[in-house]
């Protein structure tokens, strides 16, 4: 049996060459010339990870790229510590357990940028939807046989209007890019663009303004759907339609109120997904997501239409502009 043992031993030294390592008859470890090769390629391969992280992530947080960095000063420090304690007997090595740890710790930091980026895509494809809605083919046409109508009987009324149209066709273009909350007074003027052409479209609607507040940030395209639906779908069959745009700050949360004297709905249609009124599921979604907001609805069939958007309060660094 050890005849055997020594003949399989001998036959295994002689397939390998002691260049890089070899084990002694005492099955001691004992590195070569070329014992250090896997250390100095898995560095370089190490120094790699960490640029391509920096890269690709290096944008977001600070505090996202901590785990990449912190796995790669884990295997560091495992290496070292390994390399202090070669010749002792050992059963697991700090490399093994830092490779283990590091596997699982990557894997959830990688899951986690995965996620993020997903909610970011259906953030994008969310605003296009917005967008789509915004710029309804009606509404184009009408403006646009307004603005012809207007360019005979009253040219500078028919400039004016158009170059509103055409800013609030660029603002609509715009708030594609918005990843974020932007500032109230924004989202305003890009509602008083639209009042302002849909007042020239008919003469029976008048919006009035009532701001009492407005030092704080709000998802894009969230107050112009809504004063949209109440000239849509509220004022434009009556003899003298009235909305009311009024903003006030309460104790925790900024207050925004839409009123109209129109002919109002049934709620419960569009808590239900009604499609008839424009994004409101989407406009109440993206409050809850982008800053903690609410959006409540109280309508009655031929007493108007009342909508109140919450805000919380941010802290003072989010509320200057």
């Amino acid at each position: 049996m050890e005849l055997g043992w020594y003949q399989y031993r001998h036959s295994f030294d002689r397939l390998f060459s002691h260049i890089c390592f070899w084990i002694d008859e005492n099955n001691k470890f004992h590195r070569g010339p070329l014992g250090y090769s896997c250390h100095i390629v898995s560095g370089i391969l190490l120094i790699f990870l960490v640029y391509v992280t920096l890269k690709e992530y290096g944008n977001v947080q600070k505090w996202v790229i901590f785990i990449p960095l912190f796995n790669a000063l884990l295997i560091i420090v495992s290496v070292i510590l390994d390399s202090q304690i070669v010749g002792h007997e050992y059963p697991v090595t700090y490399l093994t357990i830092a490779v283990v740890c590091d596997s699982v710790f990557y894997y959830i930091w990688l899951h986690l940028q995965f996620v993020r980026e997903h909610e970011q895509a259906l953030m994008a494809e969310q605003r296009i939807q917005i967008m789509m809605t915004q710029i309804q083919p009606h509404f184009l046409y009408n403006t646009i046989s307004t603005i012809k109508v207007l360019c005979t009987q009253n040219p500078d009324q028919a400039a004016d209007i158009t170059g509103k149209f055409g800013m609030y066709l660029r603002q609509n273009l715009d708030s594609l890019g918005q990843n974020g909350l932007i500032p109230f007074q924004k989202e305003l003027e890009h509602t008083q663009l639209y009042t302002d052409i849909e007042m020239v479209r008919f003469d029976s609607i008048r919006v009035e303004y009532d701001i009492g507040d407005s030092h704080f940030s709000m998802p894009p395209l969230t107050l112009q759907p809504m004063v949209e639906n109440a000239i849509r779908h509220g004022v434009r069959i009556c003899d003298e339609g009235i909305v009311r745009v009024i903003t006030r700050q309460k104790a925790d949360h900024h207050e925004i109120v839409i009123q109209d004297n129109g002919c109002g709905f049934d709620a419960d249609r569009v808590e239900d997904g009604d499609g008839t009124h424009i994004g409101i599921r989407n406009v109440r979604e993206r409050l809850q997501s982008m800053c903690g907001g609410s959006l409540t609805i109280d309508s009655a069939i031929g007493k108007g239409t009342t909508v109140i958007i919450h805000i919380p309060i941010q802290t003072p660094a989010e509320t200057n502009h």
